[in-house]
């Protein structure tokens, strides 16, 4: 029993200094606890050397990490100032292209007002130009009609040998008057119709009234009224001055022929081609759409 106990022991003794034992010349040994604890101080030295080795170089990422996010970020917010100063720039300068806008907008409105005042200035000039042009050529006419008068006519009078006539077509061409008007037109101007009283008289009143080439292609629409008429003896023609026609060769063939018994009873002398001499026919006096230009005829001076 005491043997067993023993054993048992023993193996307790054996198993717990088992740990402690070194192999060596066929037994055990205790070891040398201060190369163990040299040991493990080194172990702690390298390991502390490491972590400091490991903590410097994570320091030195961290820092080189901090230094990038920082220089980054220092290059957004210069970024960041740089377009908020374009923005501001862009700002200021689209209110300054509004103003230069409106500017630009009343200046062009101003120039406008002028460009219709101007306007209107140059169409009253315009006017005064045309109103001095038709005034200069009156006056030219005038001359030349004195001119040619020596001073012995009215403006738009034709001079001949001792008497001026006034053909209304020269001064009115769109004019048209009856006998009677047209008589009362001349008595206003200070003498009365024409008189024709020799042949270079009516070669005259033939010539000129050829030169104005009045609805030429329709004869008897191209007349004008004289002084002579047949209203108190039915064929028998008497000059305004009381003179009574004796001549019948001044009339164009045919006429006068009173036609239609419808009182032609005034003269008209138009312009013949064919024969100067043969220029007269007789017409109603007074009757609508049978108006007609006249010539008058006065003393010159």
């Amino acid at each position: 029993m005491e043997s067993s106990q023993k054993r048992t022991t023993d193996k307790e003794d054996e198993h717990f200094r088992l740990p402690y034992k070194i192999f060596g010349q066929g037994g055990y040994s205790f070891p040398n606890y201060r190369v163990v604890i040299l040991c493990v101080g080194l172990l702690n030295a390298v390991l502390f050397i490491a972590a400091v080795v490991l903590g410097v170089n994570c320091a030195k990422v961290k820092e080189g990490s901090l230094q990038v996010s920082h220089s980054a970020a220092s290059q957004l917010i210069s970024e960041l100032s740089f377009l908020r100063s374009n923005h501001s720039d862009v700002i200021e300068a689209e209110e300054e292209a509004k103003r230069a806008l409106e500017k630009a907008k009343s200046e062009h409105a101003q120039i406008k007002e002028q460009t219709e005042q101007l306007k209107t200035i140059n169409d009253g000039y315009q006017k005064q130009i045309e109103a001095l042009s038709a005034e200069k050529t009156n006056v030219l006419s005038n001359i030349s009609a004195l001119e040619g008068t020596c001073g012995r006519c009215l403006p738009g009078w034709v001079l001949l040998k001792s008497s001026c006539y006034f053909f209304s077509y020269t001064s009115f061409p769109t004019v048209k008057k009856d006998w009677q008007d047209s008589r009362a037109d001349c008595i206003r101007r200070g003498s009365d119709l024409i008189v024709i009283d020799n042949p270079e008289e009516q070669k005259f009143v033939s010539d000129t009234i050829g030169n104005m080439r009045i609805h030429h292609d329709v004869w008897w629409l191209s007349g004008f009224w004289i002084g002579l008429v047949d209203t108190e003896t039915e064929g028998t023609w008497v000059w305004i001055n009381n003179v009574t026609e004796v001549e019948q060769r001044y009339w164009m063939d045919g006429e006068p022929n009173d036609h239609g018994h419808l009182g032609e009873d005034c003269a008209v002398a138009v312009y013949s081609a064919n024969n100067p001499w043969k220029t007269r026919y007789d017409e109603i006096c007074s009757k609508k759409g049978r108006e007609r230009p006249w010539i008058c005829e006065k003393t010159s001076n």
